[in-house]
């Protein structure tokens, strides 16, 4: 009586926690689909895979009866085929602005396709293909949750490789910059291998002798994955940029991105070296990015991405070609003065510019310019 009393309040905690589950997945898929954003593909892709959550998780609800053979079960494994292309496209479309779907990507399709084959055609085995080899079949079968397992952790890998790879080419477009669509998409990959791995270790434990600890990790991992959920749906009300907002600086997996970011490298050079902006004393990146009719956000991201340089180093550095040509060219005019016309407001911040551009002092060029000539 006392087993069947623990049995029941099981089953009951498990139902509950799927409802808990499944009502924050559908609340915020609802949310990802419908909030007005321009991240609309991303979105979508992190909408399904809460969906498809909340209905791999629906299975507590059900309870043991709904995993007995039967159409509706065999539904729900196939579908559940799909959470991790789903989980995967997520990280790509979040990764890089230019992201599309390809007719290749429908590969992804497969494991979904082959569940449902094995599913319908499965019971039909036996009398198809004779007992060697339903016997096979249903050592296939029995080996699914291995398989899943393998799929799992292959997606995970990929997902990895496209962080890392994201996070290389984002710090030499952008030196000493930081993406907080990164820093999310990481903090999300890891908990959800952390939450993974502890199902790994639960199904592993099934088949040893430490089968008392299953139900502890299954309970641990009912609770994570709430916490998890909670987590993300907090992530939406604290920072709603990651959801709604493209972030102007994800990279491009094609050349249209990179095309356009020539040609406004090109425009802004052609501008600073027609009109010399960098003459005046005053000039900051704001004045700058107002005279290219660009914000100052864009300025800053095309001589980071571009020319791996900050604003001042930037303009320092015309000042400083400028500042050479006066000094080769008139001896006579006065350090101080040269200064002054070449844009600096001081005579430490030019000593040290010069120094840093040339590796010589204003006075050391003079002189060797004048022993050149």
């Amino acid at each position: 009586m006392e087993a069947r009393t623990i049995e029941f309040s099981l089953a009951n905690f498990f139902g509950v926690m799927s409802i808990l589950i499944g009502f924050i997945c559908a609340i915020l898929g609802c949310f990802l689909l419908l909030v007005p954003s321009v991240r609309k593909q991303p979105n979508r892709f992190l909408a399904a895979f809460l969906f498809l959550t909340a209905i791999e998780l629906s299975v507590w609800l059900w309870g043991p009866s709904f995993t007995d053979a039967n159409w509706a079960s065999d539904l729900w494994n196939a579908v559940g085929k799909l959470q991790m292309p789903a989980f995967f496209f997520f990280f790509i479309a979040s990764c890089y602005s230019d992201f599309r779907l390809k007719w290749y990507d429908a590969l992804h399709l497969i494991p979904f396709a082959l569940a449902l084959f094995f599913a319908f055609v499965g019971p039909r085995v036996p009398a198809l293909m004779g007992n060697v080899v339903s016997d096979a079949f249903m050592s296939g079968t029995a080996a699914a949750t291995t398989v899943s397992h393998i799929v799992y952790y292959g997606y995970l890998a990929a997902i990895i490789v496209i962080l890392w790879r994201f996070r290389q080419r984002f710090r030499l477009h952008h030196s000493g910059g930081r993406s907080e669509v990164l820093v999310w998409l990481t903090q999300f990959a890891a908990v959800s291998l952390f939450a993974h791995t502890i199902v790994l270790v639960r199904d592993v434990m099934a088949f040893t002798s430490a089968r008392e600890f299953v139900l502890s990790l299954q309970l641990f991992s009912a609770v994570l994955v709430l916490v998890i959920m909670t987590w993300i749906s907090l992530k939406s009300l604290l920072r709603p940029e990651l959801f709604r907002d493209v972030d102007r600086r994800l990279l491009s997996l094609g050349d249209e991105a990179s095309a356009q970011n020539n040609d406004d490298l090109a425009r802004v050079l052609a501008y600073v070296k027609a009109e010399k902006p960098y003459l005046d004393a005053n000039l900051n990146l704001e004045r700058l990015s107002h005279q290219l009719a660009m914000t100052a956000r864009e300025l800053s991201e095309i001589l980071n991405g571009a020319l791996g340089t900050h604003f001042f180093d930037f303009v320092n550095g015309y000042r400083i070609e400028y500042a050479k040509d006066l000094l080769a060219a008139i001896p006579k005019q006065s350090v101080t003065e040269i200064l002054y016309e070449s844009g600096f407001n001081s005579k430490s911040s030019f000593n040290t510019a010069f120094k840093k551009h040339t590796g010589l002092t204003p006075s050391a060029f003079r002189a060797q310019a004048a022993a050149a000539a």
